[in-house]
């Protein structure tokens, strides 16, 4: 096996096995070099004292690195991007022989895959032109029930020219069951001729459901433009905790119920 691994995404041991999605060249080791790479999903078995290759798979996403990995059972779900972005499903029930069963291109990437149950996949993201250049956040809804036939039903933008920090750090993403609820931190910079450019940071809610898709359901600032890091739901009340303080809405109406500073 060689390249180099996205994150702890990347790995993930299952009945016994070691299964491994790799990139062969990133686009920092030598951009022309990474324009002929491709990814790999291996799988590893012990053999003694030492871990044994006994099924890979390869081209994956040719001349493009991985953005997010997903493994859910018997099956990986892999993101590449370089223009545009396809989601493959690697079956991996056999793992002497892993397989890739489908694909998926579209615009963009997601940076961020968290299953939402009944065979759906919700990535978290860039919007992106067909030049690959990046336009704002992006949510996905995959339905990927069809392991050879995955498809986006859904996508919704949350502004131009923002991003989340779930897009390198899931722990500030949420995602609330009881209500099909995600919440995620956004911020960007936007120009108005009277105001000029301005910063503005907030965590978006947004409930997800197969036949409504993806609906925006409220959204919370902190004092003086915090980014929100971190969020939960605790009862009726979901929390936000910025480095400022931390404030706590109803879910009901996101309306403010109390907000208290950090000394």
């Amino acid at each position: 096996m060689c390249g180099t691994l996205l994150n702890q995404f990347s790995m993930s041991e299952h009945e016994g096995y070691l299964r491994v999605a790799s990139t062969e060249q990133p686009s920092w080791w030598d951009e022309e070099l990474a324009r002929q790479s491709q990814s790999f999903m291996t799988v590893l078995a012990e053999d003694g004292d030492e871990l044994r290759e006994v099924g890979r798979v390869g081209g994956l996403g040719k001349g493009e690195q991985i953005y997010a990995v997903r493994f859910i059972g018997d099956v990986s779900y892999v993101v590449t991007f370089r223009q545009v972005d396809p989601l493959y499903t690697v079956d991996l029930s056999d793992p002497t022989n892993p397989r890739v069963r489908g694909e998926l291109k579209i615009l963009g990437f997601s940076a961020y895959l968290h299953p939402v149950g009944d065979g759906l996949l919700l990535g978290v993201g860039q919007d992106a032109t067909g030049q690959g250049r990046v336009r704002g956040t992006q949510i996905s809804l995959f339905d990927i029930s069809d392991l050879d036939d995955p498809t986006r039903p859904h996508a919704g933008g949350l502004g131009q020219d923002t991003h989340s920090d779930v897009e390198y750090d899931h722990h500030a993403f949420l995602w609330w069951p009881v209500r099909s609820l995600a919440v995620l931190p956004v911020s960007g910079y936007s120009f108005d001729e009277r105001a000029g450019e301005t910063w503005a940071s907030s965590a978006i809610g947004a409930e997800v459901a197969r036949d409504r898709g993806i609906e925006r359901v409220g959204s919370v600032s902190h004092p003086g433009r915090e980014p929100v890091r971190r969020s939960l739901v605790i009862g009726d009340r979901l929390f936000t905790v910025s480095e400022a303080g931390v404030m706590a809405n109803l879910l009901s109406a996101w309306d403010e119920r109390r907000w208290v500073p950090f000394p």
